[in-house]
């Protein structure tokens, strides 16, 4: 009977030990980031904006933040991500916080739905980062976008975040 249990437990931890090869190994974060919001101090269409994307990384998350994803739902029109020229600056949300240019790469699919973008360096734990991208609003409507969120490193795990929603008001000419 001992003989038994000492083999399956040689079967069990031969088992762990497997898991631990580069070959299996996966990048995920302990605690994904959820503290993501979408910010537009300028919420008239036509209205050059200043659309900035903001993320806390938990201090636990075990995992740097490599790349957010977000893509549009469904909607009559699109979201003008005119400049694909992300800057990043890091702390609290701020309506002039400076931006740097070059820490971020912005990348838009063909039917214009999904902005990818490549933090690099990546995001460390306890930060928090804001990404601006400029351009124009527009036309009145609300605007909402799924979110995927991953982690730096080899063979990431995509996790979902919350849906983020901006809305944009028509411009009224009788004031």
């Amino acid at each position: 009977m001992q003989n038994i249990a000492f083999s399956l437990a040689l079967i069990v931890a031969g088992g762990v030990t497997i898991q631990q090869y580069p070959v299996f190994a996966k990048t995920i974060f302990d605690v994904p980031p959820t503290q993501i919001s979408i910010h537009n101090p300028s919420s008239t269409e036509g209205q050059r904006n200043r659309t900035t994307i903001s993320i806390g990384v938990p201090e636990n998350a075990g995992a740097s933040l490599g790349r957010v994803v977000l893509t549009q739902m469904v909607n009559v029109d699109r979201w003008g991500w005119s400049s694909l020229k992300p800057e990043v600056y890091m702390g609290r949300y701020s309506l002039r916080g400076r931006g740097v240019k070059n820490l971020a790469v912005a990348e838009l699919s063909k039917d214009q739905t999904t902005l990818s973008i490549i933090l690099d360096p990546p995001i460390n734990p306890g930060r928090q980062v804001n990404i601006v991208m400029r351009g124009f609003n527009p036309d009145a409507g609300i605007y909402q976008w799924t979110t995927q969120i991953i982690p730096s490193g080899p063979e990431p795990v995509v996790y979902y975040g919350p849906t983020l929603r901006l809305g944009v008001y028509r411009y009224n000419q009788r004031r």
